[in-house]
């Protein structure tokens, strides 16, 4: 995205030490998105969540007074429209999750990533144009939209559920494995499945066969790393609505389930 179709976002910068904040502004800022606050801890920055009410929180874990998952619990609590992007030391898998769980758009860990954190960014800066060129009809007609999002990556996850979202489709669960993912999938009953390739348990093709045999036309969206012939035509053969390929284009996504579901 060139720079004159970009989105400028205001940031909020959370984090106890100041050598990491001086660093977040100066990535945010290399950028040309704007810094309106910094705070060194949870309680803080919730105060300036709601005065200053930013496009993007980068949001540090583990802090003084309050950590990081209180915030995230707070603002999912509190219903505020705010991405928040988490920028932690802490590598734990069930910390990550639990941070998507609460709404986090992103998980970036230390030592930083610059890359990273300017990709979702863009990502971000996408999603809010895509919410603000909505006609004022398409919000009642995208109401009720289910999905379920089947990947062992919980940045895709993570990722997609933030984006579907901002389509006004809910995601009613998440698996990380395809056997998981077919239980959820008959539990539910969603409109819409984003489907991985590699998993364990059960990949997703054979997910994907599984569906097909009793679920023929529900919508499957693959997400996938495999750009191979054989792989891709065996996809195609099974009636996916979109196969895109990783790392996931923002505005590919949204094409795909606009598409899917029917909306403009």
């Amino acid at each position: 995205m060139s720079s004159s179709q970009k989105r400028r976002l205001s940031v909020l910068v959370v984090d106890d030490n100041a050598s990491m904040r001086a660093a977040l502004r100066g990535i945010v800022k290399g950028d040309g998105h704007d810094v309106i606050g910094e705070a060194a801890e949870g309680k803080t920055a919730l105060t300036l969540i709601r005065q200053m009410k930013p496009d993007v929180v980068l949001l540090d874990m583990m802090m003084p007074v309050m950590d990081g998952m209180a915030v995230l619990t707070e603002i999912k609590e509190s219903g505020l429209d705010i991405s928040v992007l988490v920028v932690s030391g802490n590598q734990d898998p069930a910390l990550m999750q639990q941070a998507f769980s609460l709404g986090a758009i992103g998980y970036v860990t230390k030592p930083l990533n610059p890359d990273r954190i300017l990709q979702t960014f863009a990502q971000i800066g996408i999603v809010s144009k895509a919410r603000d060129a909505r006609p004022a009809g398409a919000t009642a007609e995208s109401a009720g939209r289910r999905c379920v999002i089947v990947d062992s990556d919980a940045d895709v996850r993570g990722l997609l559920k933030t984006l579907l979202e901002g389509e006004r489709v809910e995601v009613v669960a998440e698996a990380g494995d395809g056997m998981q993912g077919l239980v959820a999938i008959e539990e539910h009953r969603p409109d819409l499945v984003f489907l991985d390739i590699d998993m364990p348990e059960l990949d997703g093709l054979n997910v994907l066969r599984c569906l097909r045999a009793v679920h023929p036309d529900l919508h499957v969206i693959m997400a996938t790393a495999h750009a191979e012939g054989a792989i891709v035509k065996e996809a195609l053969s099974q009636r996916v609505a979109g196969y895109l390929l990783k790392p996931v284009d923002t505005a590919k996504v949204l094409a795909a389930v606009r598409k899917a579901l029917g909306n403009p």
